[in-house]
């Protein structure tokens, strides 16, 4: 168990939000990818290779970028395949230290007790990840209190394996702020029961673990969540609580430098001129200014390009355009190359049309 600490205060530069794309759907804050890319590692799989993999080369290198939440499910999918472990989550859950998570884990570590660390952690989740995840305290005013972490991507095996890293993850963290040892009266996790699960018992040191439940859930005593924070600053929570909402208010504004370079980029794919370079003088920019301004946003050249095109194509085809015309208005090479991208996206709303409308 950790020694106690002096006040925690932020690292310095570590606040600048980053500009995520309304269009784009959930994203998640960078710092979540990398403490997956090293918990993953760290329980058997090859990090860097899972990372490239899902999609995200280049982008764990920006420290304020946020990244489309779809790709940490991608990422667990990778990892769930490479190492077929009933224990990965919270295996990868244990190699969180304090600050990963950034200003996350400043904001627990300044609530007032424990059952607070709850309701900020449920209150700024949009800091760590904007997916309609459940993440609620229930319970816990005088009485047992049961945390419920439930992420919701839509694949079952990755929402089971990926909620019980979040849940330890936040009972690692609830342990290392009470500066004390922590046993959940009772955890649920949503996963069939595997041919042995004392490990898991073991690590989350629950009194009682059950398999198959709705949602993945941690109960405590209200011993526990009645605790004090040893090291909490009243006056600096007040102070990064009041941030936190400024950082989430600005990332729900879309960026109107991203909204005007993915018009550029739909533009010159209906031309047939697309190219980085003829981007970046649309935008009175160097090639080499406007990558750096990707990758603060958190993509590449190439990641944005498919990101506009699978949008396009998504919008295009359930209007019922042909494909044919789809894939000459997004600089596809023929309707073969659509196909393949479709395929490579696992969505096609032409599904739903007419034979003859779609393939036409």
């Amino acid at each position: 168990m950790r020694q106690p600490e002096p006040k925690r205060c932020p690292p310095k530069g570590m606040t600048r939000p980053g500009e995520p794309d309304g269009e784009r759907g959930p994203t998640a804050h960078v710092s979540a990818l990398r403490l997956l890319a090293a918990g993953l590692e760290g329980a058997g799989g090859d990090g860097v290779a899972l990372v490239r993999r899902a999609g995200f080369a280049g982008q764990a290198t920006t420290d304020d970028a946020r990244v489309p939440t779809d790709r940490l499910s991608r990422l667990w999918r990778r990892g769930l395949g490479a190492t077929d472990d009933p224990c990965l989550g919270v295996k990868a859950a244990g190699h969180w230290r304090f600050g990963r998570l950034r200003l996350m884990d400043y904001l627990v570590a300044n609530a007032p007790t424990m059952a607070d660390v709850f309701t900020v952690m449920e209150e700024y989740s949009a800091l760590v990840n904007t997916a309609p995840n459940e993440i609620h305290l229930t319970g816990g005013t005088g009485s047992t209190g049961t945390v419920t972490y439930q992420i919701r991507s839509g694949d079952p095996d990755v929402d089971a394996m990926a909620s019980q890293y979040a849940l330890a993850t936040v009972l690692f963290r609830a342990r290392y702020v009470a500066g004390r040892e922590i046993r959940p009266l009772h955890v649920g996790l949503t996963s069939d029961a595997p041919a042995h699960h004392r490990e898991l018992a073991v690590r989350f040191g629950a009194q009682r673990l059950d398999f198959g439940a709705d949602a993945t859930t941690m109960t405590l005593a209200s011993a526990d969540l009645s605790l004090p924070l040893p090291d909490a600053d009243a006056r600096l929570g007040e102070v990064l609580r009041q941030h936190a909402a400024d950082v989430i208010a600005t990332q729900a504004r879309p960026s109107l430098w991203t909204g005007r370079l993915r018009q550029v980029v739909t533009d010159q794919l209906a031309g047939g001129g697309l190219s980085l370079r003829t981007v970046a003088r649309a935008l009175a920019l160097s090639p080499r200014s406007l990558q750096r301004r990707l990758a603060e946003e958190g993509t590449t050249w190439r990641d944005l390009v498919d990101t506009v095109r699978h949008d396009r194509a998504t919008v295009l085809l359930a209007r019922g355009m042909s494909r044919k015309e789809v894939a000459a208005r997004l600089g596809f090479a023929d309707t073969r190359a659509l196909r393949a991208a479709l395929r490579r996206w696992r969505t096609d709303p032409a599904a739903t049309t007419s034979p003859d409308r779609s393939s036409r």
